[in-house]
């Protein structure tokens, strides 16, 4: 079992003990977004869009997220590809009921997957450093999952009994390697006497924004 497949069953878990059975309806919502991703991760900001499903109304909710995004991602001087961005995560939610507007705080916890790009063109660099460097190029341009940590907070604006509309804001906290092979990579493109646009990361760790509107629906 994967690690947002244990997060995602952790937070429901959590929150069916504590609610009790019976007392919340299950929920699911659709959302569209944006997502504003790390200069360091060398992925351009991108619209989003996903899925939550649980039983997030009560005081203490909890739910699965999913979320997709393409954004574009700088391969070598002058070129670009389109990655896939996947965020998957399992969260806690605490629930402020004031009347039609219902604010919520919410923690979760999970993982951010980046598909492969395009590795750049290694024409002109010598062939005595081209296979070390391409082992370093795929440090940072195969798939990657990472661990991730989220917050963030939001509203409900209730519609009708079983329907609201919400806003989500919510920032992930990604704690990646990418950085240590960017570095990696950028020290071997130099010796190398190339150039790639790989911005370097200090400790590893990226953070990604996202802001969200959607609509829940509970049965």
């Amino acid at each position: 079992m994967s690690l947002g497949v244990r997060a995602s069953a952790a937070a429901v878990l959590v929150a069916g003990i504590v609610i009790g059975p019976g007392q919340v309806r299950a929920d699911v919502s659709a959302f569209v977004g944006a997502i504003t991703f790390d200069s360091a991760a060398n992925l351009d900001s991108s619209p989003g869009f996903g899925i939550r499903w649980g039983k997030s109304r009560g005081l203490l909710g909890g739910e699965t997220s999913l979320t997709i995004a393409r954004p574009a991602r700088e391969v070598s001087e002058g070129s670009e590809e389109t990655a896939t961005a996947i965020l998957y995560e399992g969260r806690i939610l605490l629930n402020f009921p004031a009347g039609q507007l219902r604010p919520f705080v919410g923690v979760g916890f999970g993982a951010v997957t980046v598909t492969s790009t395009d590795l750049p063109d290694l024409t002109n660099v010598d062939d005595e450093g081209k296979e070390d460097l391409t082992k370093a190029l795929s440090a940072v341009a195969d798939t990657q999952t990472n661990s991730a940590l989220s917050y963030g907070a939001g509203v409900r604006y209730k519609v009708s009994e079983k329907l609201d509309l919400r806003l989500d804001l919510r920032q992930y906290q990604v704690f990646s390697v990418a950085g240590i092979a960017a570095s990696e990579v950028r020290r071997r493109m130099e010796a190398a006497g190339g150039a790639l646009p790989v911005p370097e990361s200090d400790d590893g760790r990226v953070q990604h924004n996202e802001l969200s509107i959607g609509v829940a629906y509970s049965f």
